[in-house]
């Protein structure tokens, strides 16, 4: 047989529950171990503004994606009552305490939230915490894939659905030079797909946001701006950044749609640059994949190291 219960020794002075043996109130023990419990879990709520950041079902926060810049989570708007895919960028801290730059950081995230085109992941809202620790970038959440991952995944595509996904980034960048907006790290990971490769362009004006926040775009390359192995030769510093940059982007991620790998890839900036700039395209990884001569052609327009020589915006 067991042990004998502890006879009871007395009231709760709090609730009025027998005491044990002991002079503790069991009851009272449990009620103080569930409200910590709550206030545990209460605590460890990830919010930014109306967003609150979804878990998944064991416990961990739901991320999306995880880049040089941050970190892209499912999260519900509490407000609208909607998921939405919500990216948090750490501040850099120099440029905390700074109101001008909180302003034009928002001011470019107001050009990027007006941009509204079948193509362009809607964005709902940019703002920044209280202390400016962190900025936050809360837009569409799009059912799909990456083009990144559908190659790595399946392989390059045939030409007729590399043409059908460049031909919508090109709407798209169009639509944005409309509103003055340059999307400046163009690449496949910011390209996602629905399953009938539906393309919607994610992260417009968040590279110049970032700039604008005294922050880099890829914080692994010190003062870059951009995705080294797909940023035109201009964003290393040789001139100004304007809408021939996104069409040389475009040209780099129709290379990859078609061949699965970049035309300059390199394991540092400097190397990537000093290939941009010296070695010609590796035409035969074209050649191997059987892609045709117009298309040859473009590509090797679109991936012009002088700028004056790309066409002049993605709608040429």
């Amino acid at each position: 047989m067991g042990k004998p219960l502890a006879s009871p020794v007395g009231a709760c002075s709090i609730c009025g529950k027998p005491l044990n043996a002991k002079g503790d109130c069991l009851a009272c023990l449990l009620r103080t171990g569930l409200e910590e419990i709550v206030a545990d879990a209460k605590a460890a709520i990830l919010a930014f503004g109306d967003f609150e950041v979804e878990r998944r079902a064991d416990g961990s926060y739901w991320e999306l994606g995880h880049g040089a810049i941050g970190v892209t989570y499912l999260a519900a708007d509490k407000v609208l009552r909607r998921r939405v895919a919500l990216k948090v960028i750490e501040v850099p801290p120099a440029a905390r305490g700074s109101q001008a730059v909180r302003d034009r950081f928002l001011r470019e995230a107001r050009a990027a939230a007006a941009l509204r085109h079948p193509n362009v992941a809607a964005v709902f809202q940019f703002g920044t915490l209280p202390d400016a620790t962190h900025c936050y970038y809360a837009m569409e959440l799009i059912e799909g894939e990456t083009l990144a991952a559908r190659v790595r995944r399946d392989g390059p595509l045939n030409a007729k659905d590399a043409l059908k996904i460049a031909i919508q980034i090109a709407r798209a960048l169009v639509a944005a030079a409309a509103h003055g907006l340059i999307h400046r790290d163009l690449k496949p990971s910011n390209i996602m797909l629905t399953s009938d490769l539906e393309v919607k362009v994610i992260d417009f004006g968040l590279a110049k946001a970032i700039t604008d926040a005294g922050g880099d775009m890829d914080l692994t390359h010190g003062e870059f701006v951009g995705t080294p192995t797909f940023a035109s030769p201009e964003q290393f510093g040789g001139g100004p950044v304007d809408a021939r940059s996104d069409v040389y982007a475009l040209g780099g991620t129709l290379w990859f749609a078609l061949t699965g790998l970049a035309p300059h890839p390199g394991k540092t900036l400097e190397e990537i640059r000093d290939r941009k700039a010296h070695d010609g395209l590796p035409v035969a990884q074209l050649i191997a994949r059987k892609v045709s001569e117009p298309l040859v052609k473009l590509l090797r327009s679109t991936l012009a190291i002088d700028p004056g020589k790309r066409p002049a915006s993605a709608r040429e």
